[in-house]
This record gives C-alpha cells, sequence and structure tokens, in this order.
C-alpha cells in the first residue's frame, strides 16, 4: 500500500475524529516514512493472508484457552487431524499442540457432546471469544485514540512554548545588542563632553581673566582722567600749558601731542589701555590743528625736546631752573659730583675753586622734530572729557562683553553638564535595561531548551505507543478472524452447511460536545448494518469520550487611552502619540490585543510664516495742548514670525500711525510776560546732555535752561 494510502488508514482506524489532530499528525510525521508506526491491516486483508494452521495456532495458544477444555480437545484433535488429512499442516505443527493438551482433555472424551451438539457449543464458545476481542479492540481503538489527542495537543502546546519562548529570547537578544550598543555610545561620549566642559571652563577662566584684567587697566584710566579733570577744575587759577606735537614719536606721521606740563604729562603717562591712548591722542591732536589754524606753531628748542621726551618716557625730572639745577637737587645729590663734594668738605682747608654753573644751551636754536602750540585750559578740559567718556564706554562695553562672557560661559557649562546629565542617565537606563534583557534570555533559551527536550522526549514516547496501538490493535484483528476462520473449519469439518452471520456496525458518529473548551463530554453512536445470525454479537452501538479538553481562550482587554503627548514639533509637521495599557493579556489562541499606541500628525503649518498683529490700540493723549499736536496708536505683535517669515517694523505704517489734533493757537494761554505756564497733571522727567561734546560752556546753558523750564511749571 502506497504511504497516503497508509497514512488515511491509519486516521481512520485511530478514528481521531478531528482534522486538526490529522494535521498535527502529518506535520509530527512528515519527515518519516509512516512505517514507525506501523500499519493497521483491514480484515479482508488479514484473512487473505491467514492461513488455517495459522489460525488454529493463534486459537491455540490465545490466553485462558485451557479453560475451555472441550473446546481445545476439539481444535486440537478433531480439527488438526482433519487438518492433517486435507495436508494442509505438518505434523510437527499439529502434535505440537496435541502433545501439550493430550492429557488434559482424555479424561473428559467419554463425556464431550457430540455431532450437531458439540459443534453448536463450540461456535458459541468461538462467538464469545470474538465478542470479547472486540470488545478489547473498541477499548483499544478509544485508548489509543485518546492518548493521541492528548499527546498531539501537548507537543503542540509544547512547539508553540517552544516558539514563544524562541521569541522572547529573540526579543531580549535585541533589547541586550540595543543597550550594549548604547552602554558602548555613552562609555565614549560621556569623557568626551567632559573634556569639552573642562576646557570650556579652563577656557572661560582665561577669557574672564583677560577681561577682567582690561576692566581693571580701564578702570584704573578712568581714575586717571578723573585725576586730571580734578585738578583742572573751573580753570579758574589753573595755568595755562601749551601742547607740543613731536611728529616724530608716531610713526604715522601725524604726531604724538603732549601736554606741556610736569604735573598733567606724568598723569597722562599713567594711561595703560590703547582705547585711552587711542582716545587721548585723537583729541590732543584736533586740538592741536585747531589752535594752530591761525597762528604759527612755535618750534621747540633742542633743551625742551629732550625734557619732553623725557616726560612722555616718564624719566624725567621737573624742569630745571636757569641755573640748571634741578628742583629737587637739595634732597637727592650725587655722591661723585664734584659740586656736591666741594660744598661737603671745608673749603677753607682746600686750594680749590668753586665749580661753574652749568651752561644752558641757547633757547634760540631751533629743531623741526617738536612744535609748540597754544593751549587752553578750557578746551582742554573739553577735551578731557571726551575722552573720560570714550573711556567710560570702553569701561561699559567690557563690563557688558565680561557679563555676556559669564553667561555664555554658564550657558554652555549648562548644556554640557544637562548633555552629560542625559548620557548618565541613558547609561543606567540601558544598564538596567541589559541587565533585564540578559536575565529574560537566558531565562527564555532556558525555559526553550527545558521544554524542548521534553518535547522530544514525548514525541519518542508517542511514537512507540502509537506503534504498540497499532501492533495491538492488528493482533486483535487477527484473533477475531481467526476465530472466524476456524468456526468455518469446524463446520467444513463436519460436513454441515450453516447460515452463519456476524454482526456488523457502522463507524462511530460523534455528537455534539457539551463544552466548547475547558473540557467536556460527547457520546458516540453507531448503527448496526447486519444483524447477526449465529454469529458474533453486536458491540455497544454508545460510547462517552471527553473533548475540547484545550484551555479556553482568553481575549486581551485594554484599558482607556492616556491623554496625548506633547507634539514632536512646533511646524514643518510633527508627530504625537497616546497609549493605553494592556489589562488581560491574551491566552490560548484568545483575540489579540487591539493597538496600544496610537499616533497622529499635528503642527503641519510651515515653519516659515508671517507675524499676526494685534489689533489697533487707542489713540494716545495729544503731544501738544495747543498749535497742534499728534495723537498716536500701534499695533503689537501678536504671534511673532517664524523661520524666514516677515514682520512689518515698528516705525511703519502696518503698524504706527499718526493724527493731528489741538490745532489751536497757543496765544490764548500766554502770560503777560509771553511765557507758557503747564498746568497740566504730569510725570515729567527732565533729561540733560553731559556728555563731552557738549563742553564745558555748554553744559553750563543747558544747567540755565533747567531752571527756567522748572520755574514755568506751576508747582500746585
Amino acid at each position: 500500500m502506497a504511504p497516503k494510502n497508509m497514512w488515511f488508514s491509519l486516521l481512520g482506524a485511530l478514528a481521531l475524529g478531528r482534522e486538526t489532530a490529522a494535521l498535527n499528525i502529518q506535520l509530527e510525521i512528515e519527515d518519516r516514512s509512516i512505517s514507525q508506526f506501523g500499519t493497521i491491516l483491514t480484515k479482508s486483508e488479514i484473512m487473505a493472508r491467514m492461513t488455517s494452521e495459522e489460525a488454529l495456532n493463534r486459537v491455540l495458544n490465545r490466553s485462558h484457552i485451557s479453560e475451555k477444555p472441550e473446546l481445545v480437545h476439539l481444535l486440537a484433535h478433531d480439527l488438526a487431524d482433519h487438518l492433517k488429512s486435507k495436508g494442509n499442516a505438518t505434523a510437527g505443527a499439529i502434535s505440537k499442540h496435541d502433545h501439550r493438551h493430550h492429557h488434559s482433555h482424555v479424561v473428559h472424551r467419554k463425556d464431550q457432546p457430540k455431532g450437531y451438539g458439540a459443534l453448536s457449543g463450540a461456535r458459541d464458545m468461538l462467538n464469545a471469544m470474538m465478542d470479547d476481542a472486540q470488545a478489547k479492540l473498541d477499548n483499544e481503538v478509544e485508548t489509543c485514540g485518546t492518548y493521541n489527542r492528548e499527546t498531539l495537543d501537548n507537543l503542540d502546546k509544547m512547539r508553540m512554548d517552544v516558539a514563544s519562548y524562541n521569541s522572547a529570547a529573540a526579543k531580549a537578544r535585541s533589547i541586550v545588542l540595543k543597550s550594549q550598543g548604547v552602554i558602548s555610545f555613552t562609555q565614549l561620549k560621556i569623557p568626551e563632553v567632559e573634556e569639552a566642559l573642562s576646557q570650556h571652563q579652563a577656557q572661560c577662566a582665561t577669557d574672564k581673566a583677560a577681561l577682567v584684567a582690561q576692566i581693571d587697566v580701564v578702570a584704573a584710566d578712568l581714575n586717571v582722567t578723573a585725576s586730571i579733570l580734578e585738578i583742572i577744575g573751573d580753570c579758574d587759577t589753573a595755568a595755562q600749558s601749551a601742547l607740543v606735537q613731536c611728529r616724530h614719536c608716531e610713526k604715522s606721521g601725524r604726531g604724538y601731542v603732549m601736554i606741556q606740563s610736569d604735573v598733567f604729562q606724568p598723569l597722562i603717562n599713567k594711561l595703560k589701555s590703547a582705547a585711552a591712548k587711542s582716545y587721548l591722542q585723537t583729541h590732543l591732536n584736533q586740538l592741536y590743528a585747531e589752535n594752530t589754524e591761525d597762528e604759527e606753531p612755535e618750534q621747540l628748542s633742542q633743551e625742551g625736546v629732550r625734557h619732553m621726551t623725557a616726560l612722555m618716557s616718564g624719566s624725567s625730572s621737573n624742569l630745571r631752573g636757569a641755573s640748571g639745577a634741578s628742583e629737587d637737587s637739595e634732597d637727592e645729590q650725587d655722591p661723585s659730583d664734584p659740586e656736591y663734594l666741594a660744598s661737603a668738605g671745608n673749603a677753607s682747608d682746600l686750594n680749590i675753586s668753586q665749580v661753574p654753573d652749568q651752561t644752558t644751551p641757547a633757547e634760540c636754536i631751533p629743531t623741526n622734530k617738536c612744535t609748540l602750540g597754544s593751549g587752553s585750559c578750557t578746551k582742554i578740559r573739553d577735551r578731557f572729557l571726551y575722552i573720560q567718556s570714550g573711556i567710560q564706554d570702553m569701561f561699559s562695553k567690557l563690563k557688558g562683553d565680561l557679563k555676556a562672557l559669564i553667561d555664555e560661559c554658564d550657558q554652555v557649562r549648562v548644556q554640557k553638564e544637562n548633555q552629560i546629565s542625559d548620557l548618565t542617565d541613558q547609561q543606567r537606563d540601558a544598564q538596567t535595561e541589559l541587565a533585564a534583557a540578559t536575565k529574560d534570555q537566558v531565562s527564555s533559551e532556558s525555559s526553550s531548551n527545558t521544554i524542548a527536550n521534553e518535547h522530544k522526549n514525548l514525541k519518542a514516547e508517542y511514537i512507540k505507543k502509537m506503534k504498540e496501538c497499532c501492533d495491538e490493535q492488528n493482533d486483535l484483528k487477527s484473533e477475531m478472524c481467526a476465530l472466524e476462520k476456524i468456526r468455518g473449519e469446524l463446520y467444513k469439518m463436519k460436513g454441515e452447511s450453516v447460515f452463519i452471520t456476524d454482526c456488523e456496525v457502522s463507524d462511530f458518529k460523534a455528537g455534539e460536545c457539551s463544552a466548547t473548551c475547558g473540557g467536556g463530554f460527547l457520546t458516540k453512536t453507531r448503527s448496526i448494518l447486519v444483524h447477526p445470525v449465529n454469529g458474533m454479537a453486536c458491540p455497544p452501538l454508545t460510547e462517552k469520550e471527553s473533548c475540547n479538553m484545550q484551555a479556553c481562550p482568553i481575549d486581551c482587554v485594554v484599558g482607556e487611552w492616556e491623554g496625548w503627548s506633547g507634539c514632536s514639533a512646533q511646524c514643518g509637521g510633527g508627530v504625537r502619540e497616546r497609549m493605553r495599557p494592556v489589562v488581560t493579556q491574551m491566552q490560548y489562541d484568545g483575540k489579540p490585543c487591539e493597538d496600544t499606541e496610537e499616533t497622529e500628525s499635528c503642527n503641519s503649518q510651515s515653519c516659515n510664516a508671517d507675524c499676526e498683529l494685534a489689533d489697533w490700540s487707542d489713540w494716545e493723549s495729544c503731544t501738544q495742548a495747543c498749535n497742534g499736536g499728534t495723537n498716536r496708536r500701534i499695533r503689537d505683535v501678536k504671534v511673532p514670525a517664524v523661520g524666514t517669515g516677515t514682520c512689518p517694523d515698528i516705525q511703519s505704517e502696518a503698524r504706527l500711525q499718526f493724527r493731528k489734533c489741538n490745532t489751536q493757537s497757543c496765544t490764548s494761554f500766554y502770560d503777560k510776560q509771553g511765557y507758557l505756564t503747564c498746568k497740566s497733571k504730569i510725570d515729567l522727567i527732565i533729561m540733560l546732555d553731559g556728555s563731552g561734546s557738549v563742553g564745558w560752556y555748554g553744559w553750563y546753558m543747558t544747567k540755565i535752561f533747567a531752571n527756567r523750564l522748572i520755574e514755568h511749571l506751576d508747582a500746585a
């Protein structure tokens, strides 16, 4: 028989009753020959292969046959002799049974029935043995069928469990690899960011120290200019100081300008910052140019040049007098000076002459290196006010730069520290995930291997058991066929013809199971196809068996949706998501979970958007009470522009409007002196320009104006 036909014969013989079980059997044995289970033969196949002597041997070797001595004697002697006479059996085969049963049956030969009565009794005993064999066969089919179904269910569950654990192990492995990647990345990135932070901190400290040093220098320069302005005062008693320009001291050829003063120039030499020196030379050159526009500058003598050069370098003492002696000569004397030696001793003890005075170079010897211009205390004071304001601006700028540097350094520091913190959190989370995933992987792999070994052992046991089932059923069928054949041979031996029909029934038909899952019962029924006549009685027509032993499916149950997360982008299209928890996990082929995560697009507007303006404000108060003023109203920005979007300028007509108001003349408001007195209740702030560009006289007149303005305000 072909393997495919053998397969369907096996299904029919085992009465599986379920297509799924048959499919599982096929999956289990599709890679092996069906012969490993054995083959269940049909009655006709067995009868065709079985000879009468084989049937006789099988019946005589049947267990409990010795309990029927009359039948044994009939078969072992009469039927055996009949078969010998027909030449259908060897003498050895028959004599073996005759010798084994001879002594036990001889004593009964006188009482044994003869003729049709003996044959009828033998027939009934053979029919009873056939009934017993049929009952055993039915029980074997039921037992093997139940074992087959349950074992296949267990094998299938094991396969599913192995697949599930393999999937869990693979998922855990992917998490392990991902976590290891994150850990490797953070282990490299954290030291890199920490080093960048350290370098940033060091650079910030260097830059801060440099700026602080510059601020200190500029602050010192401010103190210098304040000292100079304090000395100048109101120019009431200060002496006029001339300006000296030395062109050979400046590479640009513009000339280096100094003040011909032993008081001012040493203070000027204390200016250290490049900005202060630049401001000083710019304004002194401008002042020198103004003072020499209408008069020719006077050339300075060689002695004056040397003196101013010494003052510029800060190495000169005060100007020497006409005698050539220093004003501080009484305090500081050179011991090697002959004049000092002469005066130190007793002149009456020495016959020496007095040391002559040093000859002063003639002042009339001109030089073209430095020129002298007239100076004005007021103008010099105004210029130093300019210089002071410039240095003050530089000081304010440096202070602002220092604050900006500190803010920027703090901002970058916070960013780096946050980055390190985020990386550390990522590393910690990855290490936690790695530990959990490694544990899950090991656990899943162990469970997979354990269940796979159990599956292997159970499958081997299943194959062995099912082969035993096939062999046992074939043996019981062979026993029934042997009994049927011997029964026929007995009637042939007697030469009698009796109509004998064994009961034939249909295959069982399974009824509906009492439960769809979790274990139930069903009733199998079969009908009589051929009623028995002098043959084997009919077996039970109904049977009960368990069914649907598999666990009931458990559907997944999910909870309520949580709130939406924030959008991933402010513009240009982003996504937001929400989640819901799983309350009950799916089990036993239940309904799978619906989506537990949901996303949707958000902020799809363009990232390049023009600003949105608010409504116009109310008109403001008129700027003047008479002679025509203006009202103003504005539009603020409600939504700022985004990206490359545009927004009207605050001074544009789209955001700023004016209209005329209070056009009446102010003449009616003048008092007798022709002044306008203000009586409006307003908050008035008077701001006066005190910068160096105003000058001393300008500042004087500004204060007079402010006083008169306040006088004409109604104090009430």
